[in-house]
C-alpha cells in the first residue's frame, strides 16, 4: 500500500454530521420565520455545499420571498455552524484505528469534501482528525467541485500524488461520479446519506463497516497491477 493515496469523503463517510448541519440550518432558516427541518430531510440536501443546502431548504420552506437575501442566509447558516461545529457530530465506528492503520502501511490520507474551508477546519479539528491527512480540500477551494471529477484530481496534486495509485472512498452520489470522472477507482460506505440504493451508484466495492476498508483497498490496488 505504500506510496497510494485514499481520498475520503468528509461528511457521511468519515463523521455523521448531519445533526449539527441540521441545528444551524434551523436556526438560519427560523430567524427568518421559516419551518425548521428534520434531519431526515437535511441528509437530503448535503453533499453539494452550503449554497445548494441553502438553495433546497428555501425552495421547500415557500421560496425567496421580498427581502430575502439567500447570500446572506448562507453566510448566518456558516457563521452558526462554524460557531458550534460538534455537538451532536460524531466520528463513524473504527475510523480513527483505521487511518492509523492505513497510514502505518505506507499510505497518503486526503480528503476531498464539498463543505467549506470554514466550517470544515472546525469540525475537524474538533474531532482530532486534522492529524491523519495530508491534504484537505473543500468546496470553496477548487474550481470545480465534486461530481467533477477535477476536486479529486486537485486532492492528489495537493500531495504530488498519482491517479493510477488512488482511490476514492465516499458514500454519495457526488464522490462516486466524481471518482468516474477522474477515472479513480471508488469504494463506497453503506452507512452514510446516498439517496441513489448503494449497489447503483457505480462504485468498485461496497463496506458496511471501516474495519472493512483496508482489506477492499489492497484488492483494489492488486487488481490494478
Amino acid at each position: 500500500m505504500r506510496g497510494n493515496d485514499i481520498i475520503f469523503d468528509l461528511d457521511g463517510t468519515l463523521i455523521d454530521s448531519v445533526p449539527d448541519v441540521c441545528r444551524a440550518l434551523n436556526v438560519t432558516l427560523c430567524a427568518s420565520g421559516r419551518r425548521a427541518h428534520s434531519i431526515d430531510e437535511v441528509k437530503g440536501y448535503l453533499g453539494f455545499g452550503a449554497p445548494i443546502l441553502m438553495q433546497r431548504a428555501i425552495d421547500t420552506t415557500g421560496g425567496i420571498e421580498p427581502g430575502d437575501n439567500i447570500e446572506d442566509m448562507i453566510k448566518a447558516f456558516l457563521d452558526e455552524y462554524a460557531a458550534y461545529p460538534v455537538v451532536e457530530t460524531t466520528v463513524f465506528p473504527h475510523v480513527f484505528d483505521t487511518l492509523a492503520s492505513l497510514i502505518d502501511k505506507g499510505a497518503r490520507l486526503s480528503i476531498c469534501t464539498n463543505k467549506p474551508s470554514i466550517t470544515a477546519a472546525p469540525v475537524l479539528e474538533e474531532l482530532k482528525l486534522t492529524q491523519y491527512f495530508d491534504a484537505i480540500i473543500c468546496g470553496d477551494q477548487v474550481e470545480n467541485k465534486k461530481p467533477h471529477g477535477d476536486h479529486i484530481l486537485d486532492t492528489i496534486h495537493a500531495v504530488n500524488g498519482n491517479s493510477a495509485r488512488a482511490i476514492m472512498v465516499g458514500d454519495s452520489e457526488n464522490d462516486i461520479a466524481s471518482a468516474l470522472d477522474a477515472n479513480v477507482p471508488s469504494i463506497a460506505v453503506t452507512f452514510g446519506y446516498a439517496l441513489t440504493p448503494h449497489d447503483e451508484l457505480g462504485a468498485d466495492a461496497l463496506i458496511d463497516s471501516f474495519e472493512e476498508l483496508p482489506g477492499v483497498v489492497d484488492s483494489i490496488f492488486e487488481a490494478r497491477r
